[in-house]
């Protein structure tokens, strides 16, 4: 299967669930597998062809913002329901979600959520 990858890409937001989370901004750091087919952009060598990084990337980091979420969960899900919902050739997505420093024992703690398009529902708005 083929795959685009983003590795580590930092958003910087808040998020949180206690007071003194929702008074600064932290960073987040993503993880990107989005599997869909390559094969044309493999042969052509065009941008479009493909998915651009650049905005998946945008995509990912806007919606966590605009959102301000308690839990990295939702946050995981947020960006999973608008890169299914901005580009019909993705057949799945695997993102995982760390936040660094928040515990100190641990360099990071963070989630791994998997969805394919079969999973996804676009919300109604109800």
């Amino acid at each position: 299967m083929d795959a685009i990858i983003i590795e580590g890409l930092k958003v910087e937001t808040v998020v949180g669930c206690f007071n003194w989370e929702r008074q600064i901004i932290q960073p987040l750091l993503l993880d990107l597998s989005i599997q869909c087919s390559l094969e044309q952009a493999a042969c052509s060598d065009e941008l479009e062809d493909t998915l651009n990084y650049a905005e998946i990337c945008e995509i990912s980091a806007q919606v966590i913002q605009a959102a301000q979420p308690k839990l990295i969960e939702h946050a995981a899900k947020l960006v999973l329901d608008a890169l299914f919902a901005h580009y019909p050739t993705v057949e799945s997505i695997m993102i995982s979600i760390r936040k660094p420093a928040i515990i100190p024992q641990a360099q990071s703690v963070g989630i791994r959520l998997e969805r394919h398009r079969n999973d996804f529902r676009p919300s109604t708005g109800e």
